[in-house]
């Protein structure tokens, strides 16, 4: 037996192909069968076609040239398949639709395919089969590219594979989006939804209306970075695309078998066009390109002017865009100008409508049928299901996955967007110097748990109106592309996986592909968030009753090395073990970062402060669950760690209820101070409370009012952590509890009332 497992040894060392079982192709494939062949492409290797497959001669020439070396200058395109050492594209009727099948043998490589499409997927996972330097500008002289034996069979879950860029809040130049194009690609993305106009800028050239661009494509300033308040940074800011630059973007988008859908907003966030027209609207304005983020409460009025001007400029649109979905928005349609205009008011009775909700219905409806008469279809978020959804309407569900749902079982196609698994503008990392985002928190794995068919759908036909799955990029805060590759990737790898691969989810397999996805990264010059490496901190108790402090990163085979000074780790600094953990009193100034075994530093350094009281690691209750992120953490207010005023991440949300949590200290201590965190942050709906109050008890069962503090409603508007220090008579207590009253203010669509807390600290 002995001997056995020595010779099998000896081949996996002398044969790394034989014993190959793992990959590193993103998305994963549906099948991968590994084999003890190799196949070395060389000076001599041919790529050839048959008569059928000539569909694959755009992507058979970008192979040549991605391929070709100073030692490959040989490399031909030829229709017939030599007998070895070949690259050989062969058309199968019978594959489906961006299906494919990759063979290599010692003979050459094999791709299988019935569409064009098809054919470029199957080159894609051939160069991921390569050495990542094969996606640089050049290669090292003499450089082998050796391939595994192996057949892949693959093709897509979803027929709609999407990412949308904003690049209304901020214009980003045709190079980027063409590189976007690009990352899309890679990753087998096939549709890209272009948010072309909003309130604070129109971004597409409409020949009839030439004021658009003129006036609605520049606002005077922007709001200052990391401020909720007026104040702006006194910079003008605009751009736009022209008509040609739009169609030498939808070509490029083509050649990479990527479909772009141009979004028209309307009735709301459409501040930009009525500043160029204010005809448009139902008030005489004035009207400003909006310089502040947020929704506005001017909207389209539904006059025939206005319907007249969406025709026209919806016409130019589908002339650019040969796409069968027009996006047409239909989201955040404040209905207070509806309501006061004497137009809207007769409308309504007109076509006996029964409320502003079935006007907007109305509206739709309106632009469906026009869109639907060219032969396109609307496709709009999922607002459009109120007051009754357009006959031939699409909706892009992104409250959530309710809209899909209701949309599902009305037998609608649906794109499930969901802003709580797929807004990759939130914050992917809790870490103090992450870069500011617009709130929220979406770690690379929530994004990769994504399931876009929701259980409630549990008829096929139901779950068959689920056509796929897009992920978003509004760009509020962000200006460069630099900042929005690093806010792309690699949530980006792990939406394609979604999109792509079947229901089956493997986050550990999937991690220990990304290192090599980043290696792509480089090779290509995208930037991206190493936030992966950053290290998860969490409180335990030791064996000694002791606090301990926990650590772990997604890294595979990576050491984690610390420093309990405050200075930054290096290869010989501490190494953590699982085992013995640092307790948490030696360690005020922990500083982690992670290593490879060689020593190579990965990512950032991570700090983590702690805050140390009565209550640290004591178990609490809530009477309302939580509504997201570390709410589930089992210490997530006594766990020692603070939330910050960056993200979302650190905090205990809870949605349109109030704080009332019970602290058991385990046995009664002295008390005499209370310390608490709220979160402030109007614009994203998250107030602050309206009163607190402080009870103790010996027993859990009759409890004492030790403070109540009237606070009112906040006139706070920058966003801030108020910390609430709240002292009284020094009482003797077991258990704490504390009620927060959340406002009654509503938020613009009366559903997303926050209250956020963090760390309750007892002194």
């Amino acid at each position: 037996m002995k001997k056995l497992i020595t010779f099998v040894l000896i081949l996996c060392f002398s044969n790394f192909a034989f014993c190959q079982t793992s990959h590193t192709i993103i998305p994963k494939p549906k099948e991968v069968k590994f084999t003890k062949n190799t196949f070395e492409i060389n000076a001599n290797t041919i790529i050839s076609y048959d008569s059928k497959a000539s569909i694959a001669l755009p992507t058979l020439d970008i192979l040549q040239k991605r391929i070709l070396t100073s030692t490959l200058q040989k490399l031909l395109i030829k229709t017939q398949k030599p007998t070895k050492n070949f690259i050989h594209f062969s058309h199968q009727s019978q594959i489906k639709t961006e299906a494919y099948v990759l063979s290599v043998n010692t003979l050459g490589v094999e791709i299988k395919a019935s569409s064009a499409a098809g054919f470029y997927y199957g080159y894609q996972t051939l160069l991921q089969l390569l050495p990542s330097n094969v996606y640089g500008s050049s290669y090292q002289t003499g450089l082998k590219l050796k391939l595994p034996g192996v057949t892949v069979t693959d093709e897509p879950r979803f027929g709609y594979r999407g990412f949308m860029l904003d690049v209304s809040r901020h214009y980003f130049p045709v190079y980027f989006i063409k590189k976007t194009l690009d990352q899309m690609a890679l990753q087998k993305l096939n549709t890209f939804h272009w948010h072309l106009t909003d309130d604070q800028g129109w971004r597409i050239e409409i020949k009839k209306y030439p004021k658009l661009t003129e006036i609605g494509s520049k606002r005077s300033e922007s709001p200052i970075e990391g401020s909720s308040t007026n104040e702006g940074d006194k910079t003008p800011h605009g751009g736009f695309y022209t008509q040609d630059e739009i169609r030498d973007i939808v070509a490029y988008a083509q050649s990479k078998h990527i479909t772009v859908i141009p979004e028209i907003e309307m009735p709301g966030h459409s501040l930009a066009a009525m500043t160029a027209y204010p005809e448009l609207g139902c008030t005489t304005g004035p009207f400003e390109v909006k310089t502040k983020w947020g929704v506005e409460e001017q909207v389209l009025c539904p006059s025939e002017k206005t319907f007249e001007f969406l025709e026209n400029v919806l016409t130019e649109v589908m002339d650019l865009f040969p796409s069968d979905y027009i996006h047409i928005g239909g989201d955040e349609c404040p209905k207070t100008t509806w309501k006061n205009s004497a137009f809207c008011q007769d409308l309504i009775k007109k076509e006996g409508l029964k409320n502003e909700d079935e006007l907007q219905s109305y509206f739709i409806r309106r632009i469906d049928k026009f869109v639907t008469s060219k032969g396109r279809k609307i496709i709009g978020w999922d607002e459009i299901l109120e007051g009754g959804l357009s006959p031939n309407a699409t909706v892009m569900s992104w409250r959530g996955f309710e809209g899909g749902i209701a949309a599902a079982k009305q037998k609608h196609d649906v794109i499930m967007s969901s802003s709580s698994n797929l807004y990759l503008d939130y914050y992917q990392s809790n870490q103090p110097n992450e870069p500011f985002a617009i709130g929220g928190y979406l770690p690379l794995e929530k994004v990769y748990s994504t399931e876009p068919i929701p259980a409630e759908l549990n008829q096929e036909d139901e779950k068959n109106y689920i056509k796929g799955v897009q992920g978003q990029l509004w760009t509020e805060y962000i200006a460069t592309p630099e900042k929005a590759e690093y806010m792309m990737n690699p949530r980006l790898a792990a939406l394609a996986e979604v999109a792509w691969s079947d229901a089956k989810k493997d986050y550990p397999d999937f991690k220990n592909r990304l290192s090599t996805q980043f290696e792509r990264y480089q090779y290509v010059g995208v930037n991206y968030s190493k936030a992966f490496y950053d290290i998860q901190f969490e409180l335990i108790k030791n064996k000694t009753s002791d606090f301990a402090i926990k650590m772990s990163s997604n890294a595979p085979d990576a050491q984690i090395r610390y420093t309990i000074d405050g200075s930054e780790p290096t290869e010989r600094s501490f190494l953590y073990a699982a085992a013995a953990p640092p307790v948490l009193s030696n360690s005020p100034n922990l500083m982690a970062k992670v290593f490879t075994k060689t020593g190579t530093s990965l990512g950032r350094q991570s700090a983590q402060p702690f805050t140390f009281s009565k209550t640290l690691g004591r178990k609490y209750t809530c009477v309302s669950e939580p509504f997201k992120h570390k709410g589930s953490t089992p210490l997530a207010l006594t766990d020692g760690l603070k939330g910050v005023k960056s993200n979302f991440a650190d905090w205990i949300g809870f949605k349109g209820e109030d704080l009332n949590v019970l602290i058991d200290l385990e046995k009664p201590i002295q008390v005499s101070r209370i310390d608490i965190g709220f979160l402030s942050d109007e614009p994203s709906w998250v107030f602050l409370p309206t009163s607190l109050e402080i009870l103790t008890s010996i027993d859990g069962k009759e409890f004492v009012s030790a403070k109540k503090i009237d606070l009112g409603e906040s006139t706070q508007k920058t966003k801030m952590v108020q910390q609430i220090n709240a002292g009284f008579d020094i009482k003797a207590a077991r258990y704490i509890k504390i009620i927060a009253v959340a406002t009654q203010r509503a938020s613009p669509d009366k559903k997303g009332r926050f209250l956020m807390v963090d760390e309750i600290s007892v002194f």
